[in-house]
């Protein structure tokens, strides 16, 4: 008897886990590709990036642009949308979703349907989300298609050789970007469309791609902006012109500003300089003020008011 209640507790439990949301699913109707294809980590991320601050401060921002709104009950009901796309039977289930994993569920979502846009093959669309796994796809899905256009632009370039790793680092894989963007989120995408789009030939220099992806920190700061010991690292890399380039593009902006905004200070206090120090511009300063002075009744009364009694006829 002890056994038989065991067995259909067991029995039960198998039911309800089979029809429970399991995001594999989700990602693999979302992308229509075959129910059999793997998304690697896709039930583990949701759980990982509610821990980490960055990864949760992302997912919260891309559901809000996914949903246009911040309000809790229209999340619900874009869940609640987004499941029955799926699977109708799954619908009852998003009442039993947390804050993070309904957030983390529209992300997915959002992701798969990204990356089949821009990868309307589907057997390469398959392959793509094998080997990227859930965080690539939820980096699509935070950062749309300029994030997938950016994977796929790595993708290509692992299976072209072209991604070396420096003397003693582990080969990157495509999943390596994916991990990027869930860990640093904001971070991430800034730096990476920032230093590393614009400049991807010298990326692929002397290994830095890859040591930027196994050691990110060592390259931005907390906001997504290349560092000094970035710099560092990215010219014994690629080297010295590489870097410079690299850097060059937001530190010359700043400091064109900077120059320009000198050089204006410096031509204000050579005039006004000027102005104090030349008798004649001193004494021509004043003729116009009083010039102006005089134009204006109301300044002309002031003036010529202690002078009024010079121009009374005198009492008999």
């Amino acid at each position: 008897m002890k056994h038989l209640i065991t067995t259909l507790l067991i029995l039960i439990f198998a039911v309800q886990s089979a029809n429970a949301i399991n995001f594999s699913k989700v990602v693999r109707r979302a992308a229509r590709v075959a129910d059999d294809v793997p998304v690697h980590n896709a039930d583990e991320l949701v759980k990982a990036m509610s821990r980490n601050k960055a990864s949760r401060e992302a997912l919260e921002n891309a559901a809000g642009r996914i949903v246009k709104s911040a309000d809790s009950a229209v999340l619900k009901n874009a869940v609640k949308t987004e499941l029955y796309s799926i699977d109708p039977s799954l619908v009852r289930f998003a009442d039993e979703l947390d804050k993070p994993s309904q957030q983390y569920l529209l992300v997915l979502g959002n992701g798969a349907k990204t990356c089949e846009k821009n990868l309307p093959d589907m057997l390469q669309r398959a392959k793509f989300l094998e080997r990227g796994g859930a965080e690539t796809v939820a980096a699509a899905g935070m950062y749309g298609d300029e994030a997938a256009k950016a994977a796929m632009r790595f993708d290509a370039a692992l299976h072209g050789g072209k991604i070396i790793s420096p003397q003693g680092m582990r080969a990157v894989q495509l999943e390596d970007f994916g991990k990027l963007f869930t860990k640093y989120g904001d971070a991430a995408n800034n730096f990476w469309m920032k230093y590393i789009t614009p400049h991807w030939g010298k990326w692929l220099t002397g290994g830095a791609l890859a040591w930027y992806l196994l050691d990110p920190q060592g390259f931005m700061d907390t906001v997504g902006n290349l560092t000094e010991e970035g710099i560092k690292r990215l010219t014994q890399a690629a080297g010295d012109v590489a870097a410079t380039a690299i850097s060059g593009v937001s530190k010359g902006i700043e400091q064109a500003m900077e120059k320009v905004g000198t050089e204006s200070a410096k031509a204000v206090k050579r005039t006004v300089g000027n102005f104090l120090t030349s008798w004649t511009a001193f004494f021509g300063g004043i003729v116009i003020l009083f010039g102006v002075c005089l134009v204006l009744p109301f300044t002309r009364y002031f003036m010529f008011k202690p002078f009024a009694f010079l121009f009374r006829k005198p009492k008999p």
